[in-house]
């Protein structure tokens, strides 16, 4: 097997014993003009800026020679690519290898995202000699492998070219003694790996932090890579913060979950039967929010955030902190249900 990837994966790439072949990012030169302009764009706009400038156009274009080169050396059987990494389809299109997809979104969210990118992925096909496919045929016509359930999907999704899959899961570790001497119910809280790297959102955290001081909760918070945690400013004394926990470890452990939508962790949400609040802000994570809303699985705070400093909506909803506060009441009606069916049990 081999694996083509930027460089600062290499290292992870060894680990696995994987043939390792590199390949171009556009860095902060080029990222950051892109990101500076994201705050005073709609949220459709901002959406259709993600996956069709970013994902699709200068990431992809930035990955191409290299992921060519990678395929013509390998010469591989088969090409299996994540769903928003676009170089890896024209690549195979070009050396005329079958190629499959891992779905990182719902079905229905993978088709609305392919209009956004289409333009893109087209012109990068145009431009090393492919002939022109204005309706992403050839990435409509990939076999797509997914962890999403079936329930999941908006009805009257096409699936004919799904395989669809379940994830094994080990039995999790007790949870660290992250808050010495506290009791109350376990609340996991993340807003992504990325959210700590764009300068218009990273305020959001302060906005978490002042709703959850004195909620009777534990709350995990984890903020990714890329934020400098003196940002946070004072941490409530019932919040514990890391970087990255793998959620597998401790959503077992949550009575409830406060989160941005992301497909993995929406998944992992759905896995463990913990209530969810969704606060989506791009990409698929609307389309996740609506679809654990309208399967019972939680609810949605369906407005993008637009400020710095604020969830829109705050003035007739209840407030920043109402999404905080459902979710600590979700984890103590949580905690009540699980401690009346052990009494129920125990009496029989």
């Amino acid at each position: 097997m081999a694996v083509a990837a930027a460089e600062d994966l290499r290292a992870s790439v060894a680990e696995t014993g994987a043939t390792f072949f590199p390949m171009e990012h556009p860095g902060d030169a080029g990222l950051k003009p892109i990101w500076a302009r994201m705050a005073a764009l709609s949220p459709s706009e901002q959406r259709a800026t993600v996956i069709g400038e970013i994902f699709a156009g200068i990431s992809a274009k930035a990955a191409l020679p290299g992921m060519i080169h990678a395929m013509e050396t390998w010469q591989p059987a088969i090409v299996v690519r994540e769903s928003q990494e676009y170089a890896a389809v024209v690549a195979s299109e070009k050396v005329a290898v079958p190629h499959v997809r891992v779905a990182i979104t719902a079905r229905a969210a993978e088709l609305d995202i392919l209009g956004l990118a289409a333009a893109s992925v087209d012109g990068h096909g145009i431009g090393i000699g492919l002939t022109p496919d204005p309706a992403a045929k050839r990435i409509r016509d990939e076999r797509t492998l997914t962890l999403f359930p079936a329930v999941l999907e908006n009805p009257g999704t096409d699936s004919a070219l799904v395989s669809r899959y379940r994830a094994p899961r080990a039995e999790p570790h007790p949870l660290p003694v992250w808050w010495p001497g506290r009791d109350g119910p376990f609340v996991y809280v993340t807003l992504g790996t990325m959210m700590g790297s764009m300068d218009t959102s990273r305020a959001l955290y302060r906005v978490v932090l002042d709703a959850l001081v004195d909620l009777p909760i534990r709350v995990l918070l984890t903020v990714g890579a890329n934020l400098a945690l003196e940002l946070l400013g004072d941490v409530p004394s019932n919040v514990h913060v890391e970087r990255f926990v793998p959620q597998d470890e401790v959503l077992p452990h949550a009575a409830a979950m406060l989160h941005h939508g992301g497909s993995g962790t929406t998944l992992g949400g759905l896995a463990g039967g913990v209530p969810m609040v969704v606060t989506p802000m791009f990409a698929d994570q609307p389309l996740n929010a609506e679809r654990v809303a309208e399967t019972g699985a939680g609810i949605a705070w369906t407005t993008p955030a637009s400020s710095s400093n604020s969830w829109p909506g705050q003035a007739d909803a209840g407030g920043a902190g109402w999404p905080i506060r459902w979710t600590a009441d979700a984890a103590a009606a949580r905690v009540s249900f699980a401690s009346s069916n052990a009494r129920r049990a125990r009496a029989r």
